[in-house]
């Protein structure tokens, strides 16, 4: 039996990660964002396009009903799954995100089906994710995220911080989410 894909995850690169933010939570009314300067260094063993490589990023989660809204700026023009889609000073939408239960497995289906892996790694060491290329399809690319406790406890408390914000302390430490 085919079971559809279950994205947990919209994710936009932006040029003003405050700026971003801001506008979310007065358009959107969606909070807290949990925000965090330099994260890039949770990627490792990352390789884009056949290079390894390291990416200098901040970024910024909230949580939208079942979905959480992801906010990433990218510091500089280094080659990455982000700069594939936008050049420096660029925004707009990149990727949908789905937990699976077999990254590799997945990597695969999207071959056959003449999609590119663009980038293999892991979430502090921990859990294997990658990026596919599906914007001919999709209009953005797919990340897919492997199941773990560690990845799945940041979501859980991003959505129990969300399920009953009153609008106070809109700004988070994202690290927070990593204890």
């Amino acid at each position: 039996m085919l079971v559809a894909k279950q994205y947990c995850q919209i994710a936009w690169v932006v040029d003003d990660l405050d700026a971003s933010v801001q506008q979310w939570q007065q358009t959107a009314r969606i909070g807290p964002f949990f925000v965090g300067a330099h994260v890039g260094g949770i990627f490792t063993e990352a390789v884009h396009r056949g290079n390894p490589f390291e990416v200098d990023i901040s970024c910024a989660i909230a949580q939208a009903g079942p979905v959480q809204i992801e906010l990433i700026k990218q510091h500089g023009v280094a080659p990455s799954p982000y700069r594939d889609v936008f050049a420096e000073g660029e925004s707009g939408l990149h990727h949908i995100c789905s937990f699976v239960d077999d990254v590799e497995a997945e990597c695969r289906n999207y071959q056959q089906h003449g999609f590119e892996v663009v980038m293999t790694g892991s979430v502090a060491g921990q859990t294997p994710v990658a990026y596919v290329d599906t914007r001919p399809t999709l209009g953005c690319m797919t990340e897919l995220m492997g199941r773990s406790d560690f990845v799945e406890g940041m979501y859980t408390a991003a959505a129990a911080a969300a399920a009953d914000w009153d609008g106070s302390d809109p700004i988070r430490d994202f690290m927070t989410l990593l204890s």
